[in-house]
């Protein structure tokens, strides 16, 4: 028997078929890290010039604003599931992950899922192994436009 080829053993990405709940998770973390990125450059400047009365009520804000987009991120993050084991794949839970589930080293699993989608609109699903393009039609996408509907 031939051995597979190396395109053969590669898994296809599939389509999601309800991309809605995927793109507000990727906005709402998208706002949680612009945040973030706000009350750590508030805090460098107060740092580098310490005046209290002058950064102080921005970084009070930014912390909240902070607080405000990680549970709201965090909510939305829960409702978007896998179409194909129904977990929450772009947050990260205690239950056992795939042997293909990807993670960049230092962050987990579901950061890094949400990461790949903001940058590649890509993901793989780290309780099924199931990878997954925001950027390809579903079936009923296609039909759609196949037949003028």
């Amino acid at each position: 028997m031939p051995s597979r080829s190396s395109a053969e053993s590669v898994s296809r990405s599939r389509s999601i078929h309800d991309k809605r709940p995927f793109r507000v998770a990727m906005l709402f973390a998208l706002v949680h890290y612009l945040c973030l990125i706000a009350f750590l450059t508030c805090g460098a400047i107060m740092l580098l010039h310490p005046h209290p009365m002058t950064m102080v009520r921005p970084l009070i804000a930014s912390a909240i604003a902070v607080a405000v987009s990680w549970l709201a991120s965090f909510l939305r993050r829960r409702t978007a599931r896998c179409p194909l084991c129904k977990g929450s794949s772009l947050l990260d839970t205690g239950a056992s992950k795939h042997a293909k589930a990807l993670r960049i080293p230092p962050l987990n699993y579901g950061t890094t899922a949400v990461l790949s989608l903001l940058f590649l609109t890509r993901f793989r699903c780290m309780y099924c192994g199931t990878p997954y393009d925001l950027m390809k039609r579903s079936a009923v996408e296609r039909r759609r436009d196949q037949f003028g509907r």
